[in-house]
């Protein structure tokens, strides 16, 4: 992925916007999800979320939550969950800012075990990225572990984002974490 400042679009490879066979990604609608992406995200993150984390990202910004759902699936295999922040201004007054920079932040990714290497999450991430600058964010930020080296290649190699910063100890486990960030 690379960014164009001219048209101020996102550019990719065209496998990147290539549907993949047997996969249908959804938008999260409402709570009968909740239990699908907890799920997703409780079994693959080392960082245990609350119910009320969750319910944070999903009820304030729903349109970035994305699912991706699978032929031979009842449920959900994978999801990217997101928000939009407002530099500068206090999450209470968020609303009443017009003009404050938005960046947009990816909380959680995951994909099932048995689906991974297959370009699910990367299409998760393409989609998710789309949707934060349509909605006219300058940046996007996430956190990743610095052993997880597969995120790191994801998010580096193939859309962009660069180490902003070291978190040491940043995660419950103790170990420490890279803050990345892709300017749009």
């Amino acid at each position: 992925m690379t960014n164009n400042n001219n048209n101020n679009t996102i550019q990719t490879n065209t496998e990147d916007d290539a549907e993949i066979p047997g996969i249908r990604f959804v938008d999260y609608k409402d709570e009968s999800q909740l239990e699908y992406v907890m799920s997703l995200v409780g079994r693959d993150l080392s960082e245990p979320y609350s119910i009320f984390t969750y319910r944070y990202f999903l009820h304030r910004f729903p349109e970035l939550c994305i699912l991706a759902v699978a032929d031979d699936s009842p449920e959900p295999i994978a999801c990217v969950v997101g928000k939009i922040d407002i530099e500068g201004v206090d999450e209470t007054e968020q609303e009443q800012a017009e003009n404050a920079e938005k960046t947009g932040y990816i909380g959680m990714l995951a994909v099932q075990e048995a689906y991974r290497r297959k370009g699910i999450g990367q299409a998760l991430v393409h989609r998710i990225l789309q949707r934060m600058k349509n909605m006219e964010c300058r940046s996007v930020t996430l956190e990743t572990e610095v052993t997880n080296t597969t995120a790191q290649k994801l998010y580096q190699d193939r859309f962009g984002f660069i180490r902003e910063e070291l978190l040491v100890r940043y995660y419950l486990n103790w170990n420490d974490a890279y803050r990345l960030r892709l300017w749009f």
